[in-house]
C-alpha cells in the first residue's frame, strides 16, 4: 500500500505549537474575565456609594436648618451600614458670584454642606449640597 501524504499525522513540533497558541490563548480570555469581575465589583461599589450618598444628602436636606452650624449638627443622621460619614460645613459670606467660608460670623441664610461617604473597600463618594433657611 502507498501512503499519502495527507496520512502521515502530526509531528510533535506542530503539537507543541499548536499547545502553546492555545495556552496564549486561554491566557488571554482568562485574563480577560478577571479583569471584567475586578471592574464589575468597582462599579457595584461606586454605584452603592452614588445610591447611599444621594439619600444620607437628602435626610441632612430634611432636617431643619441650623444657624452657624457645626458639622456634627448635620451627622446626626444615621450613616449607612459599613460607610463612614463625613460632614463639613461652609456659610455664604454675601458675595456674588457665592463664596463659602468655614467660619460663621454671621450666618446668612445659605450653607454649602460637603457630605463624604467612605466604605470600608477605601471607595468613597463625594456630594455638596446648599441648604437654606
Amino acid at each position: 500500500m502507498s501512503r499519502r501524504a495527507s496520512d502521515r499525522g502530526v509531528t510533535l513540533l506542530e503539537l507543541l505549537v499548536t499547545i502553546v497558541l492555545m495556552g496564549l490563548a486561554f491566557t488571554a480570555v482568562f485574563g480577560g474575565m478577571g479583569l471584567f469581575l475586578r471592574t464589575e465589583s468597582v462599579q457595584r461599589s461606586n454605584a452603592r456609594i452614588d445610591t447611599e450618598l444621594r439619600t444620607y444628602a437628602e435626610s441632612v436636606l430634611g432636617m431643619p436648618y441650623v444657624e452657624c452650624a457645626a458639622a456634627g449638627s448635620y451627622a446626626a443622621v444615621a450613616a449607612p451600614k459599613g460607610l463612614t460619614p463625613r460632614v463639613t460645613v461652609a456659610y455664604w459670606n454675601g458675595d456674588l458670584p457665592a463664596v463659602y467660608t468655614s467660619a460663621c460670623s454671621t450666618d446668612l441664610g445659605l450653607q454649602q454642606i460637603t457630605i463624604v461617604l467612605t466604605g470600608t473597600d477605601g471607595v468613597s463618594g463625594t456630594l455638596v449640597v446648599g441648604k437654606s433657611r
